[in-house]
């Protein structure tokens, strides 16, 4: 058991490898990687991992991280049980520029649209207002945008010199 053990180990590093660059680019690569695409159609498949670099099985986030000071927000309409949040959002008070409403008329729901520069990018936005409190007397505005969706959203973490380490995944 010890030599197919060590030729899994052997190949989880050589997929960690080869994912963490441009494997596509790396004929050696091939192998490894064509090993791998084959055997994700097989049943009871596991993703094959790097015991020394302490790396996991593939994880999935479909989601970037929100802006500087947005949260993530997951609205009613996201799937339940995701675990995802689809949405970023903050606090009318914490954003620090103006939103430009312009025309727009709103969302069916009647929440009133508009665009917000964050960046170099102009993204839409929407004017939440959320009431809470025992008898809803007290009502929060909130700016919500569409959470940027990865490129990449397939990940290996794994450690190295940079304790944040992940290999993001080009779909095979």
């Amino acid at each position: 058991s010890v030599p197919s053990q060590t030729f899994a180990s052997e190949w989880g590093c050589q997929v960690l490898l080869c994912l963490s660059g441009d494997w596509q680019g790396t004929p050696s690569c091939h192998p490894p990687i064509d090993r791998l695409i084959d055997a994700m159609g097989l049943p009871g498949f596991s993703w094959p991992t790097c015991p020394q670099a302490n790396s996991s099985g593939a994880g999935y986030d479909p989601y970037e991280a929100c802006p500087q000071g947005w949260m993530p927000y997951a609205p009613a309409s996201d799937p339940p049980g995701q675990g995802q949040a689809s949405m970023c959002r903050i606090a009318a008070g914490n954003l620090g520029q103006p939103a430009n409403f312009g025309a727009r008329h709103g969302q069916a729901d009647g929440s009133p649209t508009g665009t917000i520069q964050l960046g170099d990018r102009t993204v839409p936005v929407q004017l939440t207002h959320v009431s809470s409190g025992a008898h809803n007397d007290r009502t929060t505005t909130y700016y919500d945008i569409q959470r940027p969706r990865r490129t990449k959203p397939y990940y290996i973490d794994y450690d190295d010199a940079n304790p944040a380490a992940a290999a993001h995944l080009v779909q095979p």
